[in-house]
């Protein structure tokens, strides 16, 4: 009786499912007995494009992206770099702690130990290789690849991967980590390769359009649009040149190395960073520009190493208490706090207090830029250079020196100057307390001995931008020249023709270095 019922509740249930019944339509199931309209019998979508038409007034720009990233992206490559580290270990694990008198650690804690040496266990060697992802822009038939000194760092092998799938080793032909810019070349004897074109990147504007082609997070052959930001960044201090490209387009991790273009399709950069809380796209990325790019991998394919032009000068910024003090009105550039004595700035007639405006024809407006400039100069050349001194335009002819970092790093420690009576002297005006140089303080502050001025004994006032230990050499007051501080009385004597909000502006030394600083005299 009881098997029986049972057997009829779950016929029940079996045919319940199989006949679909209207029980479980709530989760999409149509029931057999719902009719269906005839196959083609609906109509989907509008019958009229409202914007029809509306595409043609774009002209050949609707279709203009999709042409750039047509012949583009074929010529931007993966860079696959890989590190090989060599793992050593020993097969038995336990030799190290119990030795020859006991292989089995449970023998040692529990059992009575064996009088009998054991053999050494053998050691073994494996390989534990480390892949990374990268971008790269193929600019010869030869097989050279612009990309990144980040991205193959390091690396002991190099892959690179092209559109059409062929993967082929590669090897690194030079490196430079002050632009982080490298070449690689392919090896394998390869045909047909795309080759990008060189653009002018000192052509590029802010607003213009670009294109940034790469491989972001693996995804190979990524297209991303944006225009230039910016131009002329420099994102991480003066440790390395860096001229870059700012752009809104897309660039994530994986991209740096890859192709920046513009809306001809030139190469116009080399993606390189970005900035991110999260390290993923927040808008602002940065390119190395095209050329400073080819000027790096010219000398790394010809000759091994980064040649930079150099021409012995301190330089800093103008702000606006120094263009106040020195009554520069419009006038840009970039002031010139020190020139090393028999390099080639010195012999050009360049002296210190003058304002480079323009180099080799092209104008100067901040510290970074005059050091690109430079450096992207050849050593022996010949160039013309416009600086502003004494309320005058002056035309000078300076031959390029060769940067030599030992050199530099020597004629960094050598400083110019002399002795001077002891005395003190306390401005209340001036917000600091200053003495002469004498032997006691040299070796209480490790003044060199040849070095010149004032030194500073203690700062009084917040807004002076000195420290305890600089020396002073030089001052001056608005529509006065430059006067060279050779004891406390004169430094006296001209503060007391000072007034109330006026610029002042001192030439200082400090650990080595030599700069000058303003500020405004408090009321």
């Amino acid at each position: 009786m009881i098997l029986s019922r049972l057997k009829r509740n779950v016929s029940i249930i079996m045919l319940i499912l199989l006949t679909g019944s209207s029980v479980f339509t709530g989760t999409g199931i149509v029931s057999a007995s719902e009719s269906r309209p005839a196959k083609g019998s609906v109509k989907f979508g509008a019958d009229n494009n409202p914007l029809a038409g509306a595409a043609d007034k774009m002209g050949s720009f609707k279709t203009l992206f999709g042409d750039i990233a047509e012949k583009v992206i074929p010529t931007v490559v993966s860079v696959i770099p890989t590190k090989v580290d060599t793992i050593v270990f020993q097969n038995n694990p336990f030799y190290n702690f119990f030795g020859d008198e006991f292989g089995d650690p449970f023998e040692f804690f529990f059992g009575q130990p064996r009088r009998r040496p054991q053999q050494k266990p053998q050691i073994q060697k494996k390989e534990r290789r480390q892949q990374g992802l990268g971008s790269g822009v193929i600019v010869s038939k030869d097989g050279y690849i612009l990309t990144n000194y980040h991205v193959v760092s390091g690396a002991d092998e190099i892959e690179v991967k092209l559109h059409d799938g062929r993967i082929l080793k590669a090897e690194t032909v030079g490196s430079d980590s002050l632009t982080d810019v490298a070449v690689i070349k392919i090896v394998e004897k390869v045909d047909k390769l795309p080759v990008a074109y060189l653009g002018d990147s000192d052509k590029m504007r802010p607003g213009d359009w670009v294109i940034a082609v790469g491989n972001p997070f693996s995804l190979t052959s990524t297209v991303t649009t944006g225009i230039v930001s910016a131009l002329g960044r420099n994102v991480s201090g003066n440790e390395s040149y860096q001229n870059f490209i700012q752009t809104d387009a897309a660039i994530n991790p994986g991209n740096s190395g890859g192709a920046l273009v513009n809306i001809d399709g030139e190469l116009i950069g080399i993606n390189t960073m970005i900035y991110s809380r999260s390290g993923g796209y927040m808008g602002i990325g940065f390119a190395i520009p095209v050329n400073m790019a080819k000027k790096v991998m010219e000398d790394l394919i010809y000759t091994g190493k980064v040649v930079r032009g150099w021409i012995g000068v301190t330089i800093q910024d103008i702000d606006q208490n120094v263009r106040a003090a020195l009554d520069l009105g419009d006038i840009k550039g970039v002031l010139i706090a020190d020139v090393i004595k028999g390099q080639s700035a010195d012999k050009a007639g360049i002296k210190r207090g003058d304002i480079i405006m323009t180099i080799d024809g092209k104008a100067v407006d901040n510290t970074n830029d005059l050091r690109n400039r430079v450096a992207a100069l050849s050593p022996d050349k010949k160039v013309p250079v416009t600086v502003f001194r004494g309320g005058k335009t002056i035309n000078l002819q300076l031959i390029v020196g060769k940067r030599d970092q030992k050199m530099i790093d020597q004629l960094s420690k050598n400083s110019s100057s002399g002795d001077a009576e002891d005395d003190a002297t306390t401005s209340s005006k001036l917000g600091f307390s200053a003495a002469n140089l004498t032997q006691e303080l040299r070796q209480q502050y490790n003044i060199p001995k040849d070095l010149k001025g004032l030194i500073i004994t203690s700062v009084e006032s917040g807004n002076v931008p000195l420290l305890e230990g600089d020396i002073i050499s030089q001052m001056k007051i608005k529509q006065n020249d430059f006067i060279h501080l050779e004891n406390v009385s004169q430094l006296e004597k001209v503060s007391k023709s000072i007034k109330a909000g006026e610029s002042v502006v001192f030439l200082v030394h400090r650990g080595g270095n030599t700069f000058y600083t303003a500020y405004k005299i408090r009321k």
